[in-house]
């Protein structure tokens, strides 16, 4: 019976509810906003499929391999400029979908709270384009992707990883009819924190949201822009150095606890495909860099080359270094630290205070920008 005693060790894939035959897990919502399984033991019969289909408790994910690397994009200049970096999922989707194939992937809600969905149509592939930054509520996508396999239509199923190998240990065995896709990840905020940013952004724009966009190029793709347009068509837009949302995201004070402790940031994936920004790329190879999004795509089955084989005439594609195209000090690759002013974070969220308040929390004292002063100085 799965019992979260330490909140570290808990990644939020709902893998345990999908599974419970007797549906006695559900979610419930913490005092940071994250969702954590909670058992009806009226009824629990002990069965163990919850721990055994768990991937935390599983952990098959943390051994480094031998995995292949490219840098791409797609040349679909405007599926790219839509997209968060070289907009290869849409390329990958519109592949599945094109074969009567259904894609699962994360999308928003009316609300702007972020739910996995699937879609069978091409005109819906919109809702997963661009990056969402909030753990997505998977719902009962395992289970209906369950349901395609077993009628033998093809499934993507797109997530981070741990919701990837959430679904693998859900499923029970390999489907041929199943490509999967994780997305590099830093780590999922709290969409407690994430209520209160959209909240204070309806009071200050006087409307709600029609739209949101985490990666807006319109500053180009290196310093995307958090943009909102609101029903009265006014449009709030700052830079990733600016926005307020993404600097406590950025800065790690308001992330899951378990993304302090990630046990799939390994190359060692459980997808056919992960994607990712290759930043860095300008350095790298600068011939694949005009500020429009890169991808770094690792490679780890033979469904995944295969994949890849088939899309070359659609994309810009170039075999790379692991190690380059995503350095080992890449966050994608190893657990950020938890912020020293997180618990209080939390306790000021939770007693009201504004999100330019929270900021405070993250903006270094007088002293160290000081000593950060004198270092520069004495650095030229």
């Amino acid at each position: 019976m799965i019992d979260i005693l330490d909140k570290k060790k808990c990644c939020g894939c709902s893998a345990c509810v999908s599974i419970c035959p007797k549906q006695c897990i559900s979610m419930k919502i913490d005092e940071e906003g994250f969702a954590y399984p909670k058992v009806n033991k009226d009824i629990c019969v002990k069965c163990g499929l919850c721990e055994k289909t768990c991937p935390v408790i599983r952990d098959e994910y943390t051994k480094d391999v031998n995995v292949k690397a490219y840098v791409s994009y797609t040349n679909d200049y405007e599926t790219r400029i839509k997209s968060s970096s070289g907009g290869l999922f849409s390329i990958f989707a519109e592949k599945i979908l094109n074969d009567n194939g259904v894609v699962f992937g994360a999308a928003f809600d009316d609300k702007f709270l972020v739910h996995h969905i699937g879609i069978t149509d091409i005109k819906d592939l919109g809702l997963f384009q661009g990056s969402k930054y909030l753990q997505s509520n998977i719902g009962d996508s395992y289970k209906k992707a369950k349901e395609f396999l077993d009628e033998g239509r093809k499934v993507l199923f797109s997530g981070t990883a741990c919701q990837i190998a959430a679904l693998k240990a859900f499923l029970g065995q390999e489907y041929n009819n199943l490509f999967t896709i994780d997305v590099l990840c830093h780590g999922v905020p709290s969409p407690k924190v994430w209520q209160r940013y959209v909240k204070e952004k309806e009071s200050e724009y006087k409307s709600l949201p029609k739209q949101i966009e985490f990666r807006n190029k319109t500053e180009g793709w290196k310093k995307f822009s958090v943009k909102i347009d609101f029903k009265n068509s006014k449009i709030y837009r700052e830079n990733l150095s600016i926005d307020n949302y993404m600097k406590l995201f950025l800065r790690n004070i308001c992330l899951r606890p378990s993304c302090h402790d990630c046990r799939f940031k390994s190359l060692n994936r459980p997808s056919d495909i992960t994607l990712g920004d290759c930043w860095g790329i300008e350095n790298y190879m600068p011939d694949m860099d005009d500020d429009k999004g890169t991808s770094v795509v690792l490679v780890h089955s033979e469904s995944g080359k295969e994949m890849l084989e088939s899309l070359k005439d659609k994309i810009s594609l170039r075999e790379a270094e692991v190690d380059k195209a995503l350095p080992p000090t890449a966050d994608s690759r190893k657990s950020v630290k938890p912020h020293p002013n997180r618990e209080k974070l939390f306790k000021k969220l939770n007693k009201g205070d504004s999100i330019s308040k929270l900021v405070k929390l993250t903006e270094p004292s007088f002293v160290k920008k000081c000593i950060r002063k004198i270092k520069r100085i004495i650095k030229r």
